[in-house]
């Protein structure tokens, strides 16, 4: 079978996800030693600062290399289909949608033993040039989820580090604790932290799992291309 690599993620999207995975654990690490008081108190002392600089990557991550390694790709799609079927591309592609509910429901069909084969998880849209899917319907629900949990544990964490934290004049860390205790932002905090743990166990412990998905791995983390023709659960179209 004759090979066709094409580039799965760009240059800003690998960067996010190498930062984002390790700043990821690292969070979670440092804040249990946090929270739970492990060890003697210079312990204490250095894993608040590794978590202060992995707080830093996290953002710089998700607020920073994600918007614009999605912009790229949404400039991409612009440029093929022109801007109002190419936004329309760049939501289908990236956002859960009725399609893939019907993927959904396949695969859940599937994992009961009520339907035989599993549906492409990854088309491409071979004539553009473009994916018209790319991740697992779960992962779409799961994205607009932890950009609300990344928005709730910058905020708590604001106010659990520095309760009178001010940027160009604006005292932030006095103003959200007006509007809550500190206990309740302690609470949020440790809470959202729990969510990025159940993020990290469903979106690698169980979707990507999967041996037929070490293509979009490698493309993800090594190479940001794959074999489309040899990729696990792909289907290539002509639109």
């Amino acid at each position: 079978m004759a090979e066709q690599v094409v580039e799965r993620w760009n240059k800003p999207m690998m960067a996010m996800h190498w930062i984002h995975m390790v700043t990821c654990l690292i969070l979670i690490i440092t804040g249990f030693r946090i929270y739970l008081g492990w060890g003697l108190p210079s312990a204490y002392s250095q894993a608040r600062a590794l978590h202060m600089v992995a707080v830093v990557g996290f953002l710089i991550a998700n607020l920073i290399l994600l918007p614009y390694g999605m912009v790229l790709e949404a400039l991409e799609g612009i440029k093929h289909y022109g801007i109002k079927q190419g936004i329309k591309h760049f939501m289908k592609a990236n956002l859960f949608g009725m399609e893939d509910a019907r993927r959904l429901k396949a695969i859940l069909l599937n994992f009961f033993g009520k339907q035989k084969g599993y549906p492409a998880l990854t088309i491409y849209d071979e004539k553009a040039g473009l994916y018209a899917n790319r991740s697992h319907p779960v992962t779409k629900i799961l994205i607009p989820l932890e950009g609300i949990f990344i928005l709730l544990i910058t905020l708590s964490g604001i106010v659990l580090y520095n309760i009178n934290w001010t940027i160009v004049g604006l005292n932030i860390g006095a103003f959200l604790r007006s509007i809550a205790t500190v206990t309740f932002w302690r609470t949020l905090h440790l809470g959202s932290m729990y969510y990025f743990i159940l993020d990290l166990f469903i979106h690698v412990g169980i979707l990507q799992a999967d041996t037929k998905l070490k293509h979009a791995w490698k493309a993800m983390f090594l190479t940001g291309k794959e074999d489309i023709k040899t990729s696990g659960y792909a289907k290539i179209v002509k639109k």
